[in-house]
Order: C-alpha cells, then sequence, then structure tokens
C-alpha cells in the first residue's frame, strides 16, 4: 500500500545523507538492512554509515525544517523533515537511533494484510 516513488525518496535523502557525512572519513561504508517485524506487523530498514554519530545538542533539532549543518549551496535542510512527513503519511516513523555505535536512522513501516 505504499508509493514506491516516496519511499525512494526517503531512502535516497538517507543515502545521500549518509554518504555526505562520511566522505572526508577513513572508514567509508553505508549498510541498508530490511527487517520484519511478524509480530508487531512492521518493515524496518535501517540505514546505517560509519560515522561516529550525531551530537546530542543537533538531535533534537535535525528534522526540523530548513535546519541543516551542511555548507552553504549543498543542503536545504529539508531532507530529513520531508522524509519524516512522508513516513508518518504512510503510518510509520522515521528514527535516529542513538543507541548505535555508528550514525543509524531506523524506518518503521506497517505492513497491511
Amino acid at each position: 500500500m505504499a508509493r514506491p516513488t516516496q519511499i525512494s525518496q526517503v531512502l535516497l535523502n538517507l543515502l545521500n545523507n549518509s554518504f555526505d557525512a562520511i566522505e572526508e572519513r577513513a572508514e567509508k561504508w553505508i549498510r541498508v538492512r530490511f527487517e520484519i517485524n511478524s509480530n508487531k506487523k512492521i518493515l524496518i530498514i535501517k540505514v546505517t554509515d560509519s560515522g561516529d554519530g550525531i551530537p546530542n545538542e543537533i538531535v533534537h533539532k535535525m528534522m526540523n525544517p530548513f535546519f541543516t549543518t551542511k555548507d552553504i549551496g549543498k543542503g536545504t535542510g529539508l531532507g530529513l523533515s520531508i522524509s519524516k512527513g512522508i513516513i508518518e503519511e504512510h503510518g510509520g516513523h522515521l528514527i535516529y537511533n542513538a543507541q548505535s555505535k555508528n550514525t543509524e536512522f531506523v524506518v518503521e513501516l506497517p505492513i497491511l494484510a
């Protein structure tokens, strides 16, 4: 029941953010994992990169419209805000996993039978 183009937009945004964040790092990797939680009837998509996470002072602002840490001309600050809205329109959640040792975003989408 999802709109594939919109879900693709979210994943592309998360991947682009990861790419930008690890561009200058010695160790560069991005992992995308898909899981199904049959009990909760949700699809879980985890986008993890080799970054060290996001500073606490940024976490509470990063999904606000027009908030960015990128250089001028590199980002608008709309990607995470729009992505969050798309996932919520699909009845799901976009979450930053602060418990991960690397930088990880988690998308949860309901599975409709």
